[in-house]
């Protein structure tokens, strides 16, 4: 499945790229004073090292590989044969590869997702140590999440100390599994991140798995 899945992420970007490039007069969906409040405002920067350490000095670190806000355009229909234009949007998209996990494309990738296609904020992660099997994506294919943030985007949010940094939009996902899933297409790291704690200015701040390891940012000065 997941080699299809490659497979259809080169040709719809090849096939993206096509038509990404028309300039129409149509109607263009921006992000609101409100979407706004649910995407994350840290800057960050390219080759930017993330560093995680958990309660005994061990650490994971995500380097940024992408960080870019900018106006889309949506295509309806067959994309192999032919599609219609829709109508443009703002996206915001955040990768950074594990570095220590050694399998560093497709669904392999952390991916902050935020979206307003069809007029409707959709917002969603990929964090590819999860440990439950689940594959979604946000507009195109390639963009893909396993754990989206809708159901938690109106909820209260609290406060978290974070080696010595105050967090004060944070939430937390249970995947509700304590099982070690597969890992897949020569990962280094095992999928057993079964809580993760985001932060709705910053992104991830803590991960635990399934062993009681609770890997916790080093915030970026």
């Amino acid at each position: 499945m997941k080699n299809i899945t490659i497979i259809l992420i080169i040709f719809v970007s090849f096939y993206g790229c096509i038509h990404y490039d028309i300039e129409l007069n149509e109607t263009y969906h921006k992000f609101n004073n409100d979407d706004e409040n649910l995407i994350i405002n840290y800057n960050y920067e390219v080759d930017q090292i993330i560093t995680y350490k958990n309660q005994f000095n061990e650490e994971i670190h995500f380097k940024v590989t992408q960080n870019q806000r900018k106006k889309r355009g949506k295509w309806e229909g067959n994309w192999v044969t032919s599609s219609t234009f829709s109508h443009y949007y703002e996206s915001k998209i955040i990768r950074l590869e594990i570095v220590e996990n050694e399998a560093n494309y497709g669904d392999e990738v952390v991916h902050y997702i935020f979206s307003k296609s069809y007029n409707k904020f959709k917002n969603g992660i990929n964090f590819p140590i999860w440990n439950v099997n689940y594959f979604s994506f946000i507009d195109e294919i390639q963009e893909d999440v396993n754990l989206h943030l809708r159901d938690y985007n109106g909820i209260t949010k609290v406060e978290m100390n974070i080696n010595g940094h105050l967090f004060q939009k944070v939430i937390t996902l249970n995947s509700g599994s304590d099982l070690l899933l597969s890992g897949s297409l020569g990962a280094m790291l095992p999928n057993s991140i079964n809580k993760l704690y985001y932060d709705y200015e910053f992104g991830v701040i803590q991960f635990n798995d399934i062993d009681g390891k609770e890997w916790k940012i080093i915030y970026p000065n």
